[in-house]
């Protein structure tokens, strides 16, 4: 399968005409050419989500979010959107985006949402704009099987499943041939009256310049007469939002309660009257603020994503419930489902579609955590973790009898050694347990590199040592400034192989529930320090 091919395949799943005009979607960084093999599917691109699919060697990426709605400028490694997009080209890596036009598609998100909630017969809240225009030609009736096979040829004529649409009747049209004119019918200077098929047919906005030239080359006047009419028809199937029947009458708390459920939220915040009673309910994925008055038209409560305070007051003067999901986490989840969708579509063994393992939210949440000081009262520390979507049961009071102790925190201490910058090069890895232990340590060559470069390795073997032991809260310390201040990112890497390392460890990181990080003095290093000595001596 080619890049080409997916592409196809996605416009039949999410046709890019059902897109908002101020969306942009589709193919967007890529060659058509490009063979595709691995596919990987992600709300958004960040640096994680490209080195998961360099790394594992996919050639395609779907995401939600479009990575650029403006036009670029320029694409430097200076900034996060050009520097994403050299290392898509760099890897010869496709990045599409399927938004709009996926919320809105059959089997899209809002429909995969509002069926998983359990709305009947679900349709559009708003139904798309068709996207076309109408072609009339008036023709003699000998030649119109040649003009309209030449028009639908072009694309024209096709409405859902039905191809070749349109509409005749017979009619009289009447010209006066020039003397210079060298008219298929009658004769210059002499008017003429002749029978002729007023013909009209439907055609998509992107195609009428080559249904008109179809339709001139195959009609046979010297001067053929045709109009274009602008159209407000709207898609039968396709558009934003879902509106359906609940199965049962039920009031806004309970129909509140059973989205946190199936979302798989801890809690969900509702706006209007507990026990006002649900027939009808709209859904709109991601941020659905401005479908309220259309949904109050039509349901009695609307389920979206960012709403704002004064929204509660909007919806209560419609007359209408509010239920507030997180905008990424609905998205995601109803994504990680579509993936089936995509994967059956393509119906191609030899292809394999995947979720993003690596995806986080660009939100971070901070939260007091409860512990004991020496006198034995209470103080508030503060843990700061991805906002992933996925909701964690939060600190319970102390003394509880059923509190739920935190995962313990470990100790990772690397250093990455070089004789000759670059030279001969080594790393260092101690994990340490909570009271010290040391668990796991090595020492190992690693060819020729340079001491950064090094010193990222050691990283990485580390935090891959971590992970593969279960590790799910670490502390790590590390005698090199760059490297610590590079991942706090408070410096910037401008090296081209550190960067390539840079993101690995991040990758990494992220699969974590914490990370801290930390720069010591090398005499407190001493223990990672030694491993790398006896390494590059060859004694281990």
């Amino acid at each position: 399968m080619l890049v080409e091919d997916l592409e196809k395949v996605l416009n039949e799943l999410a046709p890019v005409a059902l897109a908002e005009p101020w969306d942009n979607v589709g193919l967007l960084v890529g060659r058509r050419s490009t063979t595709v093999e691995r596919v990987l599917v992600a709300l958004e691109l960040t640096e994680a989500v490209v080195v998961e699919a360099v790394t594992g060697a996919f050639q395609a990426i779907v995401t939600h979010h479009p990575l650029m709605f403006a036009p670029m400028r320029r694409i430097t490694d200076r900034d996060r959107r050009g520097t994403l997009v050299s290392q898509l080209i760099a890897a010869d890596v496709a990045l599409f985006a399927c938004h709009t036009n996926l919320d809105g598609a059959v089997g899209g998100l809002c429909d995969i949402v509002a069926r998983e909630l359990g709305l009947v017969e679900p349709a559009p809240l708003v139904r798309a704009a068709a996207g076309w225009k109408k072609l009339v030609g008036f023709v003699p009736a000998d030649a119109l099987e040649k003009v309209s096979r030449a028009v639908f040829a072009a694309g024209a004529g096709r409405i859902g499943d039905y191809e070749e649409c349109a509409f005749q009747t017979t009619g009289e049209g009447t010209f006066l041939p020039g003397f210079s004119a060298r008219p298929q019918v009658g004769r210059p200077g002499r008017l003429e009256r002749v029978n002729e098929i007023r013909w009209e047919t439907v055609v998509p906005s992107g195609r009428v310049p080559m249904a008109i030239e179809a339709y001139l080359l195959a009609h046979p006047y010297e001067e053929p007469v045709f109009d274009i009419y602008a159209l407000e028809d709207v898609s039968i199937r396709g558009g934003q939002g879902r509106v359906g029947a609940t199965r049962t009458s039920v009031s806004l708390v309970s129909f509140a309660e059973e989205v946190a459920r199936v979302l798989g939220l801890e809690s969900i915040a509702y706006a209007g009257s507990s026990d006002m009673r649900l027939d009808r309910v709209a859904v709109v994925t991601g941020s659905g603020g401005s479908f309220m008055e259309a949904a109050a038209g039509v349901a009695d409560a609307l389920v979206t994503g960012d709403l704002r305070y004064h929204d509660a007051e909007r919806a209560q003067d419609l007359g209408l419930g509010l239920v507030m999901v997180p905008h990424g986490h609905v998205e995601a989840w109803a994504l990680r489902r579509w993936v089936g969708t995509l994967r059956r579509a393509l119906a191609d063994p030899e292809v394999e579609v995947r979720f993003s393992q690596a995806a986080r939210s660009p939100w971070q949440r901070v939260k007091p955590m409860p512990v004991s000081n020496n006198g034995g009262e209470l103080v508030s520390l503060f843990d700061v973790e991805q906002a992933t979507g996925v909701h964690t049961k939060p600190a319970m009071s102390a003394g509880a009898q059923d509190a739920v102790e935190p995962s313990p925190t470990y100790i990772l201490r690397t250093d990455g050694g070089s004789r000759g910058n670059p030279g001969p090069s080594a790393i260092g890895v101690v994990l340490e347990n909570e009271q010290g232990e040391v668990v796991e340590q090595l020492g190992d060559r690693i060819g020729t590199a340079t001491n950064n470069q090094a010193e990222y390795q050691a990283l990485l073997t580390g935090l891959e040592t971590a992970l593969d032991r279960g590790v799910r809260r670490l502390r790590i310390a590390c005698d090199s400034e760059l490297v610590v201040r590079q991942l706090r990112q408070e410096y910037k890497v401008r090296n081209a192989e550190l960067r390539e390392l840079y993101l690995q460890v991040r990758s990494l990181i992220q699969q974590f529930e914490r990370v801290e990080i930390m720069h010591v003095p090398r005499e407190e290093n001493t223990a990672a320090d030694f491993l790398v000595n006896q390494a590059l001596d060859g004694r281990i």
